[in-house]
């Protein structure tokens, strides 16, 4: 897979940060964590704020996943404790939460932290200690490149979704002229490169840019330049309320390009709270939102069981996270009796065609590459179309 110069400059400055830490955090052994009757992972989550409609569902899935393996005995005897401190999508909160992960409650390994932001801060700190960074909840390049033995991602990241829906579209729908609206921070930025670099590829003329903090709730002035500048395809680095906000804005001024949001965005939620005005939108990802009329058996037992734990339905976030949880438990378990952050990662690399109950992509593994998924050929398109999320395509560049 080849780099991007966008990467370099995001993880140097993650390095430096993780260099201001490091006065404040020690050291630890590679196998702190590990007690003869339990393994203690940590994770932070927000559970709080606009993104809690990421984070809530994700907890309660590798709640789920932890719950079923300590039902069966644990790992090897061990029970595992899963601790989860609220990052509220913020970095501050996250720098506390990890510090108080890692210092404190000496995790073995951080596991599904969301969002590219935070992981940004707790990452470099955790990789420091010897501490395994595992399937955070973001399809960032960082979160896997540049290569490290403590770290994996589970997630196709977002600049090759977005390379792949951009070339979907200039190839099916005559698409020429591409503008970016997305969240300025890392996230965004990797929405961002993957469509310049399709263009670029491509042929075509230059992205039209254009960004917004994190919880901006006005659009006005990013939808009029795209609109003035006659983008047609809008590729979206957006999560919720930014992907309702901006195709409300768009509406109300009458612009009507082709919108695609990156897998932040292809949750039910931007159906359900859109009140029909994400109709048309266009969504990527590599697992099908579950529906329970489309489900098969297994999912559906999945699904009633979900919702009898903990009184919500369950939607793809929730498989998210606990489908994370099972891939490490099944490493965890693959390790042995004696598990140290190098044998687990070990036993991640060895992990080969993966596939989950729910129709995702596969994950596979190797000692040199510590993406699950094919990062080229794994995502989907999905379109908005009444009250669900509906399969278009399969998607590739």
């Amino acid at each position: 897979m080849k780099r991007r110069s966008f990467l370099q400059i995001s993880l140097a400055a993650a390095t430096a940060m993780a260099a201001v830490f490091a006065g404040s955090v020690g050291i630890a052994s590679a196998d702190q964590g590990i007690y003869d009757d339990k393994i203690v992972l940590g994770s932070h989550q927000p559970l709080s704020g606009p993104v809690a409609l990421w984070g809530v569902p994700v907890t309660n899935g590798m709640r789920m996943a932890v719950e079923e393996v300590n039902a069966n005995g644990g790992i090897h005897g061990r029970m595992i404790e899963l601790i989860v401190e609220d990052s509220a999508y913020q970095q501050n909160k996250a720098a506390q939460a990890g510090d108080k992960l890692l210092k404190k409650d000496k995790v073995f390994a951080l596991i599904g932290a969301l969002g590219t932001p935070p992981n940004m801060v707790t990452m470099p700190r955790a990789l420091k200690m010897g501490v395994m960074n595992i399937f955070p909840v973001t399809a960032a390049n960082e979160m896997f490149l540049p290569h490290h033995k403590l770290k994996f991602g589970g997630f196709t990241p977002y600049s090759d979704q977005m390379q792949a829906a951009v070339k979907y579209f200039v190839d099916n729908n005559g698409v020429k002229k591409i503008g970016v609206l997305y969240q300025d921070d890392d996230f965004g930025k990797n929405v961002l490169h993957g469509c310049e670099d399709q263009a670029k590829d491509m042929g075509l003329d230059e992205v039209v840019k254009t960004n917004f903090k994190r919880g901006a709730k006005d659009f006005s002035s990013q939808i009029a330049q795209l609109k003035s500048e006659g983008v047609e395809l809008v590729c979206l680095g957006t999560i919720i309320g930014e992907t309702i906000g901006s195709m409300a804005t768009a509406k109300k001024i009458g612009y009507e390009p082709i919108f695609v949001v990156s897998s932040a965005g292809y949750v039910p939620e931007n159906v359900t709270l859109a009140k029909g005005l994400t109709e048309g939108l266009y969504g990527t990802g590599q697992s099908p939102i579950p529906y329970y009329e489309d489900a098969t058996p297994e999912v559906k037992a999945w699904m009633d069981k979900y919702k009898e734990r903990f009184g919500d339905d369950a939607v793809l976030q929730s498989i998210a996270g606990y489908d994370l949880m099972e891939v490490f438990a099944m490493a965890l378990e693959k390790a042995g009796p004696e598990p140290t952050a190098d044998n687990v990662a070990e036993a991640i690399e060895s992990i080969k065609d993966y596939q989950n109950i729910f129709g995702g992509a596969p994950y596979s593994f190797s000692a040199e590459d510590h993406l699950g998924p094919d990062a080229r050929n794994s995502a989907s398109l999905y379109q908005v179309q009444g009250d669900k999320w509906k399969l278009i395509s399969a998607i590739s560049y």
